[in-house]
């Protein structure tokens, strides 16, 4: 497997203008996004444009109440190129960060 990094992901507001990494996928790490729903408990994983990369299934789901992104967290298993990554996100929108699922 070769590794993936996303370029050109920058947008300007109020004239200033920002720079995201984008998605990243290695052998060794899966950085994308939670895209829409597709299934019951199933959503797109998505590059920072929105280009769908996998998909990502939201597993087990607790409460963060003193956080300042989300008041939950979910454990996830995406799937990409056919690898398994296992990781954690806020839920759909915000970024998976996960690392290969050991066979």
């Amino acid at each position: 497997m070769t590794t993936v990094i996303e370029r050109g992901c920058t947008f300007t507001h109020n004239g200033r203008t920002f720079e995201n990494a984008g998605a990243v996928v290695s052998p060794d790490i899966c950085i994308g996004y939670v895209g829409k729903l597709i299934t019951a408990n199933q959503h797109i994983l998505t590059d920072w444009h929105g280009n769908q990369i996998g998909t990502i299934r939201l597993a087990s789901c607790w409460r963060t109440p003193r956080s300042f992104v989300s008041n939950v967290m979910y454990q996830a298993y995406a799937t990409v190129n056919g690898v398994q990554y296992t990781g954690r996100t806020c839920g759909e929108g915000m970024i998976f960060c996960g690392k290969p699922v050991k066979s």
